[in-house]
């Protein structure tokens, strides 16, 4: 492996737990109207979008862990494998359909976010018999839906960055 390729991989993993610790730790991101982001989401994503798609692979993989650890009662390997999944497909689709950019990395950012999110509302309100899922639909998980996707932009100018000069 080169130099380069080292030192860029080392940046993404600082940068995947820089942004853990911020997800996770209380009060150092505000919470709005109750939600906080997943800042993993698409700091994977964006990763894929410049990386192979075994890299980009093992970063879901990595990222989707993370969350895992980090989720109270949660199935441990559910967002890893989504994250992982997802990661393949960005980092194939970028490599030989998608034009690279902040539309596009908006775009693969939020339907990412959505499909965890989604998910993770079937399975852990849904799927458990709790009362009135629509209510908690709207009232928890799409505002952390759409905080998630806001920080998308920059995270993805973050990862240009270190693919581009790295």
């Amino acid at each position: 492996m080169k130099r380069g390729k080292r030192i860029r991989f080392l940046a993404y993993f600082l940068e995947i737990l820089l942004f853990f610790i911020l997800q996770q730790a209380p009060d150092l991101l505000p919470v709005i109207h109750y939600a906080r982001p997943l800042l993993l989401i698409p700091t994977a994503v964006t990763i894929a979008l410049f990386e192979p798609q075994v890299a980009s692979t093992a970063f879901g993989l990595f990222c989707g862990l993370l969350i895992d650890a980090g989720t109270n009662g949660g199935v441990l390997g559910m967002h890893a494998i989504i994250l992982t999944v997802i990661c393949f497909v960005v980092s194939y689709l970028a490599h030989d359909l998608l034009q690279i950019n902040a539309l596009t990395a908006f775009l693969v950012c939020g339907i990412a976010a959505a499909i965890t999110i989604i998910l993770q509302w079937l399975l852990f309100y849904v799927s458990l018999g709790y009362a009135d899922p629509a209510y908690a639909l709207v009232e928890h998980y799409l505002p952390r839906f759409l905080y998630t996707i806001a920080l998308g932009l920059p995270i993805y100018a973050l990862n240009r960055t270190i693919a581009l000069r790295i």
